[in-house]
């Protein structure tokens, strides 16, 4: 499965668990971004990892040998967070906009923590959860699928069509919101209205997610200057761009180069 073609920085330190990456039905294809799944390794520590907010939100499963856990996680924060070295791991990546139809609106109320599926009355879920435990990696990924298929299934018989098509537009905000507004033929308070209720966003943080983003790809890069990632990313000038990047992410530019390039060259030794 190629990772880069689906927009996906992977953290190096994640990559050292081996973990098995599938991607979605093609049902699913407009609102899972991909699934992947951490197999058990006792006596090991997984480091502290940064979730970095794109709009999209992640179904988390964790298995014990007698449990299964089914959190949600929906950022608009960088936030940090440490994956069980003694459990299982299985998570489902949403695409923006996919909260509403896969799960439920009131999931956009859920932000910058991990919360409990079994606390909302998500239908469903529990027996999911009872069907996962005994089946095999490969299994349970077909097994979420058909889940997912089902809440796709019971949306689109209560609801209108999802606009695929206007929610990728929403998200494609590499211009200021009042420019991007006019581009889409609306009102600032209309794109805000309507990115706020699909996404539980709004425009100017869609937009931040984009910069930063985007600033993190070209840092891996290694050579390219700061001062030009600036520019390049839509950024003021060097200093607006440092400012904003240790705001966002809670490290200077020049200091996730440096880990992130790093923790590379120990993956690959």
């Amino acid at each position: 499965m190629e990772l880069e073609s689906l927009g996906i920085i992977v953290p190096a330190s994640l990559s050292l668990q081996q973990p098995s990456w599938y991607a979605p039905h093609s049902a699913l294809a407009d609102h899972v971004q991909c699934i992947w799944c951490m197999p058990l390794q006792p006596d090991t520590t997984r480091p502290i990892e940064k979730l970095y907010p794109d709009a999209g939100a992640s179904l988390m499963f964790e298995f014990t040998r007698s449990n299964v856990i089914c959190r949600f996680c929906f950022n608009t924060d960088t936030i940090p967070h440490r994956w069980s070295s003694d459990a299982e791991h299985l998570s489902v990546r949403l695409k923006p906009g996919a909260i509403p139809v896969l799960l439920s609106p009131v999931f956009l109320t859920s932000v910058n923590q991990s919360q409990q599926v079994d606390e909302y009355d998500l239908p469903g879920i529990t027996a999911l959860c009872e069907a996962l435990l005994p089946l095999a990696a490969e299994q349970r990924v077909m097994c979420i699928q058909q889940w997912l298929l089902s809440r796709l299934q019971c949306h689109m018989q209560r609801n209108k069509p999802v606009n695929t098509a206007l929610v990728a537009a929403l998200c494609s905000i590499t211009v200021s919101p009042e420019q991007h507004a006019r581009e889409l033929g609306m009102s600032r308070r209309t794109l805000e209205r309507r990115m706020r209720s699909l996404m539980g966003i709004t425009p100017n943080q869609m937009h931040s997610f984009h910069r930063i983003r985007k600033a993190r790809e070209l840092l891996l890069r290694g050579k390219t200057p700061l001062a030009d990632i600036a520019v390049l990313s839509g950024f003021y000038d060097q200093a607006h761009f440092t400012n904003l990047f240790h705001e966002a992410t809670m490290e200077s530019p020049a200091q996730y180069r440096r880990r992130k390039l790093s923790q590379i060259s120990n993956t690959s030794t």
